[in-house]
């Protein structure tokens, strides 16, 4: 059985926590305006965004969040990746606090099956899902889903500090899981690496709510 961690309207109670390092995921030659970039098939109104992704409806994000915009590629030539970003920034357009939310699959024929096994789990807005917890000590990988996303956050005026820790949860909605949700709630404060996992989900859980 995997460590699991409750997050409630109320304090957080740290039962266990797994501490393996993050899931391997695809990554992809560095383009921040890549060729690969295709038509969004989503888009969220009012901070709703419709999946409808097995038990997963939408995802509702909260203000004061702020909607930068979306983006759709191929990441790393095995998966359709299509991504939703959400900021607080402050005056001078530093990031916070960010939701990045992607919706992917598998494209016909590349591997098997996504595999979160080494993670934990927690609940989360009703919803069990495998979570990580990482603090970036490194710049990200050229090509990566999350190079993806910070370029196109800066690209935008944007600035987002070196470091910052974040939480990774995945909704997949099927087996064998070749479609997953995957949402990473970031803080950019150096607090944040140091608070216990159980606090930062409860601030994730602020902003962000999971509907069936």
């Amino acid at each position: 059985m995997r460590p699991w961690i409750a997050v409630g309207s109320g304090a957080a109670l740290v039962v266990a926590c797994n501490q393996a390092q993050p899931t391997r995921r695809a990554n992809e030659a560095a383009s921040p305006n890549a060729p690969d970039a295709m038509p969004l098939r989503y888009g969220p109104r009012n901070g709703v965004l419709v999946v409808n992704s097995g038990t997963l409806g939408e995802l509702v994000v909260r203000e004061p969040f702020t909607y930068v915009g979306g983006q759709r590629f191929i990441l790393g030539g095995t998966a359709d990746a299509e991504q939703h970003l959400f900021v607080v920034a402050d005056s001078a357009k530093v990031v916070q606090q960010l939701y990045w939310i992607q919706i992917e699959e598998l494209l016909p024929g590349e591997g098997d099956a996504y595999d979160y096994s080494a993670d934990s789990t927690v609940a989360f807005s009703g919803f069990s899902l495998p979570a990580n917890f990482r603090t970036y000590t490194t710049p990200a990988a050229a090509g990566s889903d999350r190079a993806r996303a910070f370029d196109y956050i800066t690209a935008r005026g944007y600035t987002i500090p070196n470091g910052g820790t974040r939480v990774r949860l995945v909704h997949l909605p099927e087996t064998p899981a070749r479609r997953e949700v995957m949402v990473v709630y970031f803080e950019s404060s150096p607090r944040a690496a140091t608070d216990p996992h159980a606090a930062l989900l409860e601030r994730a859980a602020r902003g962000l709510a999971l509907v069936r």
